[in-house]
């Protein structure tokens, strides 16, 4: 993913979060104060003073090394002031000696300009401060003759100090400002410029479910843009992207040789969309080289690894080799499905391919995402096309776009042992989060992961499919046997959602995390899940009652459950719950009016088979 050098804003809180992620509670900002100085060119200088306090182990954990990542011969970056504060009083200062400096996220070739500092603070407890001072030099402007930065707070992080000072030329150089949260800017001549501050603390801290998708621009935040437009913006980095995706002769020769033997355009694009993704590694640059400028497609193809900008530049000069046009597309991979009220380049932290002949977003940096398919972080979100500035947006799943087909397989022994077989079929958005999830299992950690949700005394294996195919579908299989599930000595019962499945116990606990009403919007992907389930019981045993049959019917989503016995000592059911939502996320509105139905569904779920 990873674009754009990040914009200003208090690093410390920042870093945090992408680190261990403590959660609001877990520190609190006691001062934040950056100072910016921008010249009619759009370089700048910005310094900042930002002290947290942590609260638990986690943001203790999390703030104890700070790393900061700047592109050298592009900016400069220093240290001024580091020291941990004890809650007595006691300063403990970081030596500009034991300050590291390192590469960035890769020292590969092409990447040698990314720099890091670290910074570790000493003896840092539960109730101390984090105490950082710096100075950011932008030598050379990111855009010229522009200048835009975004700063963003938490109403979920207590802060008791913020204060934001913009300093810009007095004339010829309008501003857009967005500020949401702060109290209004005090504007005053200085120095033959204009200088502007604005203030904001939130001593309110307010909580949000998991899933709650919070738009950039409801949360407090300070955008300032010199961009006239969104199409500016376009234009800026299509001066950028210039001459970087030319086709040379042995890209002409590689296209030729991956599409040889196909004349269909279609399966032309998609044959080097495939070759890309399954070639071309993909480094995820935080801080990237000329955080706007890719590498040429040449030298990617010659390195066989890139970023998100240099995949997209390689695809886009292969496509063109075959005659077929494309356009890169910023997009804001996993963030807000609302463009910016102000035009921004901060806004986007991904490129992506746009095909228009086949009206076609490509990512190929998704490892696992077959042609024409998104991941899920980019599914329904704006794009702003390059170079002409267009703004549009990725297309929303349907439900048939994301599918997952899961036959269940339960047989109890006389002991009360079940023995499991669950075969999973998924296509779309759903086969690319499985192919990832498979993954990221640890062959030596299955049987692990399997005891958190089965029990601990069970034994389980994954049969992990074919994950590196782009083909749809994805099948996967899961074999365990759980001792003392059942007591057939007597009367008793077995959940209908036993085992591993779509609707099994992970399920349920989702779907109990329901809360009373919503204030925000909240993810809600459309997909079709279904399931057959077949248990077998011992013939000594006699089935007496089955869970009624269900079917619910809501705005965007429809659930049906039936189970009956298919002979004395078999039940076979049959789930299926659809959801078809026009856009990716929901309102607290709709939320309203489907809970007491999410409510029934979730009470179904929990249906139980009895026997004697």
């Amino acid at each position: 993913m990873a674009l754009v050098i990040a914009a200003s804003g208090p690093v410390l809180a920042q870093n945090a979060g992408k680190r261990n992620s403590p959660d609001s509670a877990s520190f609190e900002i006691v001062r934040s104060h950056t100072d910016i100085d921008v010249a009619a060119d759009g370089s700048y200088v910005q310094a900042e003073e930002t002290a947290v306090r942590v609260l638990d182990s986690r943001s203790q954990k999390a703030f104890q090394q700070t790393t900061l990542a700047y592109t050298e011969g592009l900016q400069s970056l220093a240290v001024e002031d580091a020291y941990t504060l004890k809650a007595n009083g006691e300063k403990i200062p970081v030596p500009q000696d034991q300050i590291m400096k390192g590469a960035g996220a890769t020292s590969a070739p092409g990447f040698e300009d990314d720099k890091t500092l670290t910074i570790v603070f000493p003896r840092l407890d539960i109730g101390d401060e984090v105490v950082l001072t710096t100075l950011r030099k932008q030598i050379v402007p990111l855009f010229t003759g522009a200048f835009a930065t975004r700063l963003d707070f938490s109403r979920a992080v207590k802060t008791d100090d913020t204060e934001i000072t913009l300093t810009s030329p007095k004339s010829g150089y309008p501003l857009k400002i967005d500020a949401v949260g702060f109290d209004s800017d005090h504007v005053a001549d200085y120095a033959g410029k204009t200088r502007r501050v604005w203030h904001y603390h939130n001593d309110n801290v307010a909580t949000f479910p998991l899933d709650s998708v919070l738009a950039s621009d409801d949360q407090p935040h300070l955008t300032v843009s010199s961009f006239p437009g969104y199409d500016a913006v376009g234009k800026a980095y299509g001066a950028h992207f210039a001459g970087k995706a030319d086709v040379t002769p042995a890209i002409q020769s590689l296209a030729d040789q991956i599409t040889k033997g196909i004349s269909e355009r279609r399966a032309q694009a998609k044959a080097l969309y495939d070759w890309v993704s399954a070639n071309i590694s993909y480094v995820n640059i935080v801080l990237g080289a000329g955080g706007f400028t890719p590498h040429s497609a040449a030298q990617v193809l010659s390195l066989h690894y890139g970023d998100c900008k240099d995949h997209v530049m390689l695809l886009q000069a292969l496509l063109t080799a075959k005659g077929i046009s494309s356009n890169a597309a910023l997009i804001a991979a996993g963030g807000p499905f609302v463009l910016s009220a102000v035009p921004s380049p901060f806004y986007f932290n991904h490129l992506i391919t746009y095909v228009p002949e086949f009206r076609l977003y490509l990512d190929s940096t998704a490892h696992y995402a077959p042609f024409g398919v998104l991941p899920l972080t980019d599914i329904d979100r704006p794009v702003l096309l390059v170079p002409d500035g267009t703004v549009s947006a990725t297309p929303n799943n349907s439900a048939d776009q994301s599918t997952g087909k899961t036959t269940l397989k339960v047989k109890f022994d006389p002991d009360g042992t079940a023995n499991g077989e669950m075969q999973m079929s998924l296509t779309g958005t759903a086969a690319i989060v499985n192919r990832e999830l498979i993954d990221a299992i640890p062959p030596d950690r299955e049987k692990e992961l399997f005891q958190i949700s089965l029990g601990a005394g069970a034994d389980a294996s994954l049969d992990r499919g074919n994950i590196r195919s782009q083909s749809d579908p994805f099948s996967y299989s899961v074999h365990y046997r759980v001792p003392n599930v059942a007591n057939f000595g007597g009367p008793g019962a077995v959940s209908a959602a036993f085992g591993v499945g779509s609707f099994n116990a992970s399920s349920l606990a989702f779907l109990g995390l329901m809360p009373s009403s919503r204030q925000l919007p909240y993810a809600c992907p459309s997909g079709l899940v279904s399931e057959d389930d077949i248990l077998e019981f011992p013939s000594s045993i006699q089935i007496t009652s089955l869970p009624a049959p269900v079917s619910i019917a809501a705005d965007g989503m429809r659930f049906d459950m039936h189970y009956q016995t298919k002979d004395p000592h078999t039940v076979v059911g049959t789930i299926a719950m659809r959801t078809d939502h026009p856009r990716a996320f929901c309102t607290p509105e709709y939320y309203a009016g489907v809970r007491a139905d999410l409510g029934k569904i979730a009470a179904a779920l929990h249906g139980q088979i009895l026997y004697k």
